[in-house]
């Protein structure tokens, strides 16, 4: 009898060691703090997955052959060719993707410009209206700029400058320069006036102080500007679609719109402009990556 018994007081034992043994599993913080990571990665996956998909699509369409159309028995289509983007350089794409280019540029340049000189002088200067004056600039900036597409076609025709680029590069170098104003503000309200005051008592001027201290240190901002107002107006599409007549002056966005006409559109050559025109976009933000995440971090928070 005590033979039998002692496997049985043996698995009991064990039985109740085991308890104790799981629990601890989990009321170990390191333990928790392991599976809290992995459910945050699992997420992150999912996230990206669900992202990644449509710009994953739009790739492999681009290279389907045969019709225009998007329709498909499976994820990658049945053949694959290079033709839609042989369509796309043999066409008018190279002007749009030019034209785009130069409206970013200058426009982003302009908007960088001002920005920086306004930002300066509300942040170091006192002048009567300067805390009303930004607030307005930021109040002006939450108003879309289709409210002012009427007064925008107005002004371009009174002043002849419609259907030209630079009328287009004005409107979207200034009128996108109040939100920019408020974050350089913001961005130089944090750099220590103990600079500008150790410069002035060596007697130097305001445009000295401004050129040889603090523009050197807003140069993260000064990226980070040039970067938003750059893909802001590549990408725009209703302004230019109703401020320009002439084809050739197209940028990238209204010249797209002219695959979809009320018959038929061309699905796959649309993708296909859809992935060239997104280089230039990644170019120059992945060269600017660093100093875009600096110039946010150091004075997008600022107050």
């Amino acid at each position: 009898m005590a033979t039998e018994a002692a496997p049985s007081l043996a698995t009991t034992v064990s039985t109740i060691e085991t308890g104790p043994r799981e629990a601890s599993f989990f009321s170990s913080a390191k333990n928790r703090q392991r599976i809290e990571l992995a459910l945050i990665r699992l997420v992150l996956y999912a996230i990206i997955v669900v992202m990644l998909a449509p710009v994953a699509y739009v790739i492999l369409f681009s290279f389907k052959g045969g019709s225009q159309s998007l329709f498909s028995q499976s994820f990658v289509p049945e053949s694959l060719t290079l033709r839609n983007y042989d369509r796309l350089l043999d066409g008018d794409f190279p002007r749009w993707i030019g034209n785009s280019l130069t409206l970013g540029l200058i426009s982003g340049v302009i908007t960088v410009f001002f920005a920086t000189l306004a930002g300066y002088a509300f942040s170091r200067m006192r002048f009567p209206g300067r805390r009303y004056g930004i607030l307005f600039l930021l109040v002006l900036q939450m108003l879309p700029a289709n409210m002012a597409l009427v007064a925008y076609f107005k002004l371009l025709q009174s002043v002849e400058l419609y259907n030209t680029r630079i009328g287009l590069i004005l409107i979207f170098g200034l009128g996108g320069s109040a939100l920019a104003v408020w974050l350089m503000k913001n961005f130089m309200d944090s750099i220590p006036k103990d600079l500008d005051e150790a410069a002035a008592l060596d007697g130097a001027s305001h445009w000295r102080v401004f050129w040889t201290i603090i523009f050197p240190l807003v140069q993260p901002m000064l990226v980070a500007q040039f970067i938003f107002g750059f893909i802001g107006v590549y990408n725009e599409y209703i302004l230019t679609s109703v401020l320009l007549a002439d084809p050739d002056k197209y940028p990238l966005g209204v010249g797209v719109r002219t695959f979809a006409t009320q018959y038929n559109t061309q699905w796959t050559t649309f993708c296909a402009a859809a992935v060239l025109g997104s280089i230039p976009i990644l170019i120059v933000f992945f060269l600017a990556q660093r100093l875009l995440v600096e110039g946010l971090t150091k004075g997008a928070v600022k107050g």
